[in-house]
């Protein structure tokens, strides 16, 4: 009784605790780890970065439009007037005499000063504003370049969006290709261990010999160490797919399986289409036209530019000071940069020139890798035909072999063998699966389907 209580204890303890576990693995298809890596992953993360840093570029841009205001305010306080004037200060002798004269006679009287000093303290105060009016365009064309730039983060983080979704799925169907692989095994020991039974009852009964176990014990150890390898590969890819979504590998759980494979034509575009479509040939037409905009900027620093602006100020340095206003205009002619900018447009050409043709060469290098892309998924797609026919042909030919071992017209090696056979077809035929399904999702991305 007793011990039947501890049985059912034991039970409960582990059912309790498979429960656990059940209830902390996330069981995620493809689609959900995509979306995972969309929202978490650090690279897109900081790509959401880069284009807050260009749009606040561009904020900083549409400022130039702005009038500038400034405000200025000194106060001082001299140890001597920094202003002072007297009679001792006329250089004519005979005017100086005739002042000091008049200055004996009429001077007390009238309340004058022999000298008269200015601007030893006092406080000024003044506020201007200044409003470009025309600056050779480089305000305008210095908005539409922050302009670009917000455009061409924007396509920068969609060409890192894509690849962290391609690189999501090409570690995910690693995983589920390696878990196939283990499946084959447990097929594989399944066999092994029927046989090693049949064995042991046939050397018992003295109709094989030990040797024979021995072989088959040799192959399930070797079975064994497969299994630890794949084992340990697919920690490493939950390990590396858990950090790209964002989430504890521990607790990852895949759902989906290989599904059937639809037939590769159904995907085929030309080369030349699918590029136009690419954000990398976008970022490259973004690219020459910020070439011909700083262009243009340069051309405005040689052109003449217009400024007006009004100030306000007021002051207590002399005595009866007033507050005062103006308005003013500033029209500036380089007339000596003409020589320089003319090199300056000159290498902004070679740019232009250079953008141009990187757009090129870049253009049909992707036609290339898109050329390659479809070769490589037809070589697949034959591939998956070829490993078909080879599995069914190692079904049908260990059957055969089975059936001979048992009438004694085989060893056992030949037993063996055609397990190991079975085994590679199955592998094969996973691995050519596998193989098909990453490189459909690179095609499909590389022609935005």
């Amino acid at each position: 009784m007793k011990t039947r209580l501890i049985l059912i204890l034991a039970l409960f303890l582990s059912l309790s605790t498979m429960a656990q576990e059940s209830d902390t693995l996330r069981r995620l298809t493809v689609t959900d780890c995509i979306d995972l890596a969309l929202q978490n992953n650090i690279i897109l993360k900081n790509n959401q970065l880069e284009i807050e840093k260009a749009r606040a570029t561009k904020k900083e841009a549409q400022t130039a439009y702005l009038p500038t205001v400034t405000a200025q305010a000194l106060a001082f306080d001299a140890l001597n007037p920094l202003l002072s004037f007297g009679i001792e200060d006329i250089d004519n002798a005979l005017v100086r005499q005739t002042l000091y004269n008049l200055y004996a006679q009429y001077g007390a009287l009238l309340g004058l000063e022999k000298e008269y000093s200015f601007a030893q303290n006092g406080v000024m105060l003044n506020t201007m504003a200044i409003e470009p009016v025309f600056a050779g365009g480089r305000i305008y064309n210095g908005n539409q370049l922050a302009k670009l730039g917000i455009e061409a983060s924007e396509t920068q983080a969609r060409i890192k969006e894509d690849e962290v979704c391609l690189q999501t799925e090409c570690l995910y169907w690693q995983i589920v290709s390696l878990q196939e692989k283990i499946a084959t095994l447990d097929m594989l020991d399944q066999l092994l261990d029927t046989l090693n039974k049949d064995l042991t009852g046939a050397i018992e009964a003295g109709l094989a010999l030990p040797t024979d176990q021995y072989k088959v014990t040799v192959k399930k150890n070797e079975s064994q160490l497969n299994r630890k390898k794949l084992e340990d590969g697919i920690t490493l890819l939950k390990m590396a797919l858990g950090q790209y979504i964002g989430i504890e590998w521990q607790t990852l759980s895949l759902t989906d399986t290989l599904g059937i494979e639809a037939d590769p034509v159904t995907y085929f575009q030309e080369a030349s289409t699918a590029v136009a479509k690419r954000n990398e040939s976008h970022l490259l037409d973004l690219s020459l036209k910020a070439e011909r905009l700083k262009k243009k900027m340069t051309l405005g620093e040689a052109l003449p530019s217009l400024i007006v602006g009004g100030s306000v100020n007021y002051h207590t340095v002399l005595e009866n000071a007033k507050p005062n206003a103006m308005v003013f205009a500033v029209l500036q002619v380089p007339i000596t940069d003409w020589h320089k900018t003319s090199y300056k447009l000159k290498k902004h050409d070679l740019d232009t020139k250079i953008a141009e043709n990187n757009r090129q060469n870049f253009t049909e290098m992707m036609e290339m890798q898109t050329n390659q892309a479809w070769f490589n998924l037809q070589q697949s797609w034959l591939r998956i035909s070829m490993a078909q026919t080879s599995l069914s042909d190692a079904e049908a030919n260990l059957k055969i072999t089975q059936d001979y071992y048992e009438a004694g017209l085989v060893t056992l090696s030949d037993l063996l063998e055609a397990q190991t056979m079975l085994k590679n077809s199955r592998d094969e035929l996973s691995d050519s699966r596998i193989e098909y399904r990453l490189n459909l999702v690179k095609y499909k991305q590389l022609t935005q389907f």
